[in-house]
C-alpha cells in the first residue's frame, strides 16, 4: 500500500493511500496516520484509491475517530467510491463518519 501523508494550513493533515485497507495492510496505515497527529486538528483521508476496506480496516478507522474523537477533533472521509461507501452502509459507519465526495459538492 502507497501511503502520502501531507500538512495542509491550520493543522490539516491530508492523507492519501492507494490499495486496500485489509489485514496485511490495515496497521500500517494507522502507524503511519498515528504518528503525524501531535498537532493534527483536522484529518482528511482521501479514499479515492482505496477500492477495499476489511473488517480490521474498519477497526484502524474507528481507533482514528476516538483518537480524534477524545482530542475534539475532527476527522473527514474524501472520495469514497461506491463499493466502499456500501461497506460504511452497512457496518453504520457512515452514521459517525464524514464522508465527503467532490461530485456531492458540485450539486
Amino acid at each position: 500500500m502507497f501511503i502520502k501523508t501531507t500538512y495542509l494550513r491550520d493543522a490539516v493533515l491530508y492523507v492519501e493511500a492507494k490499495g486496500k485497507l485489509d489485514i496485511y495492510n490495515a496497521q500500517d496505515y494507522l502507524d503511519e496516520i498515528k504518528k503525524h497527529l501531535i498537532y493534527v486538528k483536522e484529518l482528511v483521508l482521501d479514499f479515492s484509491q482505496i477500492d477495499y476496506v476489511a473488517s480490521i480496516g474498519l477497526r484502524a478507522l474507528l481507533e482514528l475517530h476516538k483518537i480524534m474523537q477524545d482530542r475534539d477533533c475532527h476527522i473527514k472521509l474524501k472520495n469514497v467510491n461506491d463499493e466502499v461507501l456500501n461497506i460504511f452502509k452497512i457496518t453504520g459507519f457512515d452514521t459517525f463518519l464524514t464522508i465527503e465526495n467532490d461530485s456531492e459538492k458540485e450539486d
